[in-house]
């Protein structure tokens, strides 16, 4: 597995991705705690990337949804949570105005960047709930699911923050909230190369992050996503998300 890449003058390289720069990591930017670190930054086409870039070694740091991990962990990666960028991700189900209602969408076509981890599962969960059968397309990350949606080769979609409301702004409306229907619902995780902990880099880089905003995983929340799963039947046998919580 490949290390951290150094910088020239000797600053250690971290590699991070996201989808959209989290608050804690542009406050700690800006605050300057990570002067002496070298920060790679990526704005990812997707969780698909994200986990190959983790077996890879060519990823130090992901920012992405907690549930990924069940999957990711799955497929090899030797990864952990460190913390969560917010409390909640705001989310909700769009859809133009022929859809009003979770039932409505019987037979639509539903954008999801991948079918089986992330953020996908609570949609699919909330579909699942209202007795609804989609036709499931995968389509990759947020921006690329709000494309769907509006040039209509999708007929609805999750999205949050800012995406949400550029939805509004073209015409679409909201079906279904997940934080009205689950409240510990969690954010958005920060995931590590496992082998990267207690490394003094990483220590910096999260001492900064915490100091601007980065909080502790939510033990409710990790309890919702495992309970999402189960009921399902998509919960992997011998992965427990508090065991990679640290």
């Amino acid at each position: 597995m490949a290390g951290l890449a150094r910088a020239r003058g000797g600053r250690v390289t971290l590699r991070v991705s996201y989808f959209v720069p989290p608050a804690p990591l542009l406050a700690a930017q800006e605050s300057g705690s990570l002067d002496e670190i070298e920060l790679i930054e990526t704005r990812t086409s997707g969780s698909p990337a994200q986990l190959d870039g983790l077996l890879s070694g060519e990823l130090d740091v992901v920012v992405t949804a907690i549930d990924n991990l069940f999957a990711w962990v799955d497929a090899g990666a030797d990864a952990v949570i460190v913390g969560q960028v917010e409390a909640t991700t705001p989310m909700g189900i769009y859809a133009d105005e022929g859809f009003g209602t979770l039932s409505d969408l019987r037979a639509a076509r539903f954008a999801v960047d991948a079918l089986t981890n992330g953020f996908a599962l609570v949609g699919r969960y909330l579909l699942h709930q209202a007795s609804t059968e989609v036709e499931y397309v995968e389509v990759g990350g947020v921006a690329k699911r709000l494309d769907a949606l509006i040039d209509g080769s999708a007929d609805a979609t999750l999205l949050g923050p800012p995406f949400d409301e550029m939805a509004r702004t073209a015409g679409l409306h909201e079906v279904a909230n997940v934080q009205r229907e689950f409240p510990a619902f969690p954010g958005q995780g920060l995931i590590v190369r496992r082998a990267l902990l207690g490394t003094s880099e990483l220590v910096a880089f999260l001492s900064a992050l915490r100091a601007n905003g980065l909080l502790d995983v939510d033990p409710a929340g990790l309890d919702l996503l495992i309970r999402i799963r189960d009921e399902l039947g998509l919960l992997p046998a011998g992965i427990d998300l508090h065991e990679l919580s640290v």
